[in-house]
């Protein structure tokens, strides 16, 4: 095309932007002009490919001119044409991505569903490849989870109908290799989309699992994504797969079968056993419900696991010879790193294994990055799955232990972090001493971004291998006082993780409370640049070890009292030095500590000090460090004598019902997935730190709360969805939560509408918007309802979005039995979490029945009293309303929240209210009657006596407590 290529030469030949500015609008005027003619095909390409390249400078906002022109394009039955339009269409059209992505997705496949659809069952295979590769790389969502798609929306059939065809292409006998790998790779792009193809249906999954016996050598390494994507949602498939993956890899490493045109230099197809040898370790580490391992040797044939081995011993000694060439080198090393990951898994013997560990050691000197990084990332797998102690034995750990060190300073974050984790592995009780002492001296010198996964791995360490009291509280004071960051410069290199775990190990060992005290004072002395003469200076003020003296200080300082140079006077003065060069929060937990002191040392002279600090932090900017001034004052002066504090501040703090295993774990990063939860316990701190994990053996975090806290203003939706079947269950200024209840006997429907708020008024959006959990709090042994989430909201939020939660009440639901709902998101940059109760409750399943008259409900009545007595069938209670109610009142409420009303008494003056109603309670287990009658106490309608009688033992209080709260509004 000349004159697109004059076009873009005029424009790189521009002066200044405002030269190519000119140009530019000035060749859209032509073409604007041009298209309002009749314009053949060569000249609608070249007039479509000038925008392309216009909007690729920069110039968006010409993305919705030039698309009907390139429809226009991708409807031509002539293939140069077709191309164009496709690129053209993905280019402009996905520009147009300012809504939400799922909102976004759709709009994409109701406008080209048809035309995808044409092409797709077209006879044309290059017609196909092009509709499959716009799909592909349109719908592609890696890295977000932003997008799913789900039987009940509304465009779940048209996405159907891409899946099946694609499905259809990959999978057919006849179809050409190139249409099979690409559908194969579009197809893996469709279904994390929409998974519940897959889970709702195994059907296509034997044929799917074909795809890797392709005699095609591209379409079998094309294929394996979307067969690791359709074992992870389908593990139970898996085991199916294995004997083919070995045949194969037996057919090209051992008997050299492979086409020609798939070596690489010397070596066969080494792209597919790399990712076969990746696909069998994704298989073997495939977990069931109960955490068990779905494939394992004893579980496969004889035959499988010999040519498994043999593969995975060939390519090891492969790689281990002598290689010319570096690309030949390369591809041989990623085998290498591969098929050692592999071997701990097919029980390779410990001969095998320190021979693949010497080959990995010399690729660490290699001047690749890359190759440094494998071989790391391998003996990091073989180290920690396997049971040899090769690198941990001594004269191998002291061989190797210069190079970890030099790596940790590797140019590339990646290899240090990786040095790091293998540091981590190959710490033994025979080498913790050294590498927890090595990396305390990397700590000062470490990179920024690698401190704090630094700290978590060397605190865990100190943990886990502690064989000495006074050597942990010194090693982690040592870690606490060097990487606890300071207030000036903002650098906390940790989270709170580690000083938290650290005082609780305190608390629950008595022999380390005293020993924590003295080394603190000291500690603290040098970070407050007290450092004696001769000392070298110590490092910045550290503020996890000042959390960590504050605790210790309150608690246990009286222990050291009687030692010079740490009385009382000392450790105030320490921590009223360190008061004003800490954060906010930080200083909040020194005023807990001065509030201890004034406690436990009240003729102390440094007394007044404090209370002088309480008096003015009460002037606080800061709302917290206000509020506890002011009420720590309170506390000290209302009495002289303390009393009142006294009887606040308990001393002996319990003990921690900790964990089965650290929580520093949850902190390790990657290294965790590959280590796995090693449940060992340190020496010295066993018996101490699991006290208690004896009383809670079922419980899988017992740090939990039983109760969980409901954000602030979450009754009034609570309520008013006991009320009413739709309204507003929360609201604030950045998010706004509407309902609608749909019954169906004991089904009942929640759909809620996310509203994003804070887009009306500042214009932000609300990203990471997750359902944490729905709470159940009835029984887990069978339960009095189920829940279930029928559809989820979008993570994205710009306008709003909806969820669905589906309740099926079994049994009788007990009113302390609500669901909690709890949601975080992100908005303007801040974090929030949301923990809504939502009302699940008997009467909610509540439909009207209907009695003729009067007589009739006093017959039904006195049947129920005479069937289970007054005791079981009635309850009877006397509430207090807000505001004054009348007949008429009551009886639109009874009938809002389900009942039928049989008899309301006519309104008139002095009048005492009197209604009557009657209605079935619906669960899966059974149905119960129930009837109501409300009487008015008072002539005024402000207090009613409420009696409810039902046919099942129990239920009338239950049904009663329920009403009260709606008539009153209090739980």
């Amino acid at each position: 095309m000349k004159g697109l290529t004059q076009f873009i030469t005029d424009l790189r030949n521009s002066k200044d932007h405002d030269e190519e500015t000119k140009k530019i609008n000035l060749e859209i005027t032509n073409i604007r002009d041009k298209f309002k003619t009749s314009l053949n095909g060569y000249q609608k390409k070249k007039y479509v490919c000038k925008l392309i390249y216009v909007y690729l400078l920069g110039n968006t906002e010409i993305n919705d001119f030039g698309l009907k022109e390139s429809f226009d394009l991708l409807r031509s039955s002539v293939y140069s044409e077709k191309q164009l339009g496709y690129l053209a269409v993905s280019i402009l059209l996905n520009s147009k991505r300012h809504k939400p992505l799922k909102d976004h997705m759709n709009f994409v496949v109701d406008t080209l569903h048809s035309d995808l659809v044409r092409d797709l069952q077209s006879t044309n295979e290059e017609f196909n490849c092009l509709a499959i590769q716009f799909i592909a790389s349109t719908f592609s969502i890696t890295g977000t989870k932003a997008f799913t798609v789900y039987d009940t929306d509304r465009n779940a059939d048209k996405w159907l109908d891409l899946i099946d065809m694609t499905y259809a292409a990959a999978t057919s006998p006849v179809q050409q290799p190139i249409v099979k790998r690409k559908a194969a790779i579009t197809l893996k792009v469709l279904l994390e989309i929409y998974p519940d193809v897959i889970l709702k249906n195994s059907n296509w999954i034997p044929r799917l699992l074909k795809l890797v016996d392709d005699p095609d050598i591209g379409t079998a390494i094309s294929s394996i994504p979307l067969l690791q994507l359709v074992l992870h949602l389908k593990p139970q498939f898996a085991i199916s797969i294995v004997p083919s993956i070995s045949q194969k890899l037996y057919n090209i490493i051992i008997e050299g079968k492979c086409p020609a045109s798939y070596y690489y230099y010397n070596s066969p197809a080494p792209w597919l056993i790399v990712k076969l040898f990746q696909l069998m370790e994704q298989l073997f580490l495939l977990t069931n419900k109960d955490d068990n391992q779905i494939i394992s040797i004893s579980s496969l044939d004889e035959q499988t696991v010999t040519y498994l081995r043999q593969t995975v011993a060939r390519s090891i000694q492969n790689a281990s010879q002598p290689i010319k060439g570096i690309p030949n080198r390369n591809s041989q090393s990623s085998i290498l790193f591969q098929a050692v990951s592999l071997a701990v898994f097919l029980e390779a013997s410990t001969e095998a294994i320190n021979g693949a560990m010497n080959a990995l050691l010399i690729l660490l000197n290699s001047n690749e990055t890359n190759t440094r990084y494998l071989s790391l990332d391998a003996l990091i797998k073989l180290t920690a799955r396997s049971n040899s102690t090769y690198l941990s034995s001594k004269d191998k750990f002291d061989e190797i232990l210069p190079l970890m060190l030099l790596l940790l300073r590797d140019r590339d974050i990646s290899v240090r972090r990786k040095s790091l984790d293998l540091l981590y592995t190959i710490c033994t009780f025979s080498n913790y001493t050294t590498i927890i002492s090595k990396l305390l001296d990397y700590f000062p010198t470490a990179d920024f971004t690698l401190k704090s996964e630094l700290a978590i791995k060397i605190a865990h360490l100190a943990e886990k291998f502690a064989t000495d009291s006074t050597w942990y509280v010194t090693t982690m004071l040592k870690l606490l006082s060097i990487g606890g960051g300071s207030n000036s410069n903002d650098s906390n290199y940790m989270g709170n993780e580690v000083w938290e775990r650290i005082v609780q190990i305190i608390v629950n060992n008595e022999d380390l409370q005293k020993k924590t005290a003295k080394l603190i004072i000291n500690l603290v002395k040098r970070s407050l640049n007290r450092t004696p003469q001769g000392k070298a200076p110590a490092p910045p003020l550290s503020e996890s070890l000042i959390k960590v003296a504050a605790f210790v200080l309150g608690e246990y300082g009286d222990q050291v009292i009687d030692i010079e140079d740490l009385n009382t006077a000392n450790q105030f003065q320490l921590l009223y030095e360190a008061y004003f060069k800490v954060s906010l929060i930080t200083r909040a937990m020194i005023l807990s500590t001065f509030l201890k002191f004034i406690v436990n040392f009240p003729d102390e002279p440094f007394i007044p000090d404090i209370v002088d600090l309480f008096e003015i932090e009460t002037q606080s900017i800061d709302l917290e460090i206000q509020t506890r001034a002011y009420e720590y004052l309170k506390l000290v002066t209302i009495e002289p004598s303390f009393k009142l504090a006294q009887s606040v501040i308990k001393k002996n703090f319990p003990i921690f019902n900790t964990q089965k295993e650290s929580p520093l774990m949850d902190r390790l990063g990657s290294v965790k997935e590959i280590v796995g939860r090693n449940r060992s316990r340190s020496v010295v701190l066993a018996k101490n730190i699991n006290k208690i994990d004896a009383i809670n053996e079922e419980s899988e975090n017992p740090f939990e709360s039983e109760s969980i806290a409901l954000s602030p203003n979450w009754y009034a939706g609570y309520h008013r969805m006991l009320h009413y079947d739709a309204g507003i269950f929360y609201e604030d200024q950045l998010i706004k939560i509407t309902y609608r209840v749909i019954k169906e006997a004991h089904n009942i429907t929640i759909k809620f509408t996310v509203i994003n708020n804070s887009y009306k008024t500042v214009g932000t959006q609300i990203s990471g918007f997750t359902v944490l959990n729905l709470e159940s709090l009835t029984k887990s042994q069978d339960p009095n309802y189920t829940l279930h989430i029928k559809s989820l909201p979008e993570a994205s939020i710009y306008d709003k979005t909806t969820m669905e939660i589906e309740v099926k009440v079994r049994n009788i639901v007990e009113n302390n039995e609500s669901p909690v709902l709890s949601m975080t998101f992100m908005c303007g940059g801040s974090f929030n979490h949301l923990n809504l109760k939502i009302p699940v409750l008997l009467l909610k399943t509540l439909a009207p029945t209907v009695l003729n008259n009067t007589d009739e409900f006093a017959k039904r009545w006195t049947q129920i009293g005479d069937a289970l007595g007054i005791d079981k069938g009635e309850h009877k209670t006397r509430i207090m309303l807000a505001h004054r109610y009348t007949s008429s009142n009551v009886s639109r409420l009874l009938s809002r929240v389900g009942f039928a009303v049989v008899f309301e008494s006519p309104e008139a003056p002095d009048a005492l209210i009197r209604v009557a109603g009657a209605g079935i309670i619906h669960t899966q287990k059974s149905n119960y009657g129930v009837l109501i009658s409300i009487a008015g106490v008072d002539q005024v309608g402000r207090e009613l006596e409420i009696t409810v009688r039902c046919t099942g033992g129990g239920l009338a209080e239950i049904v009663c407590s329920t009403l009260s709260e709606i008539f009153s509004g209090k739980l």
